[in-house]
């Protein structure tokens, strides 16, 4: 004779409504302190730091200096460390890796990537403001 599982009791319906299960899934990345979705929509429409074509462009997220004490595996940087980059020179930069990000920009005329996004964070959500930000960063000469 087989044995037989005892069960508590249910009672009630634990499983969640319709309304709970519609709700969109907030990830950890998200929560994170320092992620804003509107950040990054604004990082979109700004032209791209290097080529300064104007957007919509791509986010990139910095690797290294300030940014990859904030990685982690599997983990980007936040979104405060962000710079407007075009698709093609985004991809160009990911060929080339975390190691060699910093030379890239300044051969590309920007001295300080770090400098400029924190002065795009601290400019969010005046597109102008963030678009002069970006064109006082270009083509500057390394200190």
């Amino acid at each position: 004779m087989a044995t037989q599982i005892k069960r508590e009791k249910v009672l009630g319906n634990f499983r969640p409504t319709v309304r709970e299960r519609s709700k969109p899934k907030v990830s950890a990345q998200q929560r994170r302190e320092g992620n804003s979705e509107k950040h990054k929509a604004l990082i979109r429409q700004l032209p791209c730091c290097v080529t300064g074509v104007a957007g919509p462009g791509d986010p990139h997220h910095l690797l290294g200096g300030p940014a990859g004490k904030e990685r982690a595996f599997g983990r980007r940087a936040t979104d405060r460390w962000c710079v407007p980059l075009s698709r093609a020179a985004h991809d160009e930069l990911h060929r080339i890796g975390a190691r060699g990000e910093d030379a890239w920009f300044r051969a590309h005329g920007i001295a300080d990537v770090y400098e400029l996004a924190a002065a795009l964070w601290s400019a969010t959500g005046d597109v102008e403001r963030m678009t002069r930000v970006v064109q006082a960063h270009m083509g500057r000469p390394a200190r």
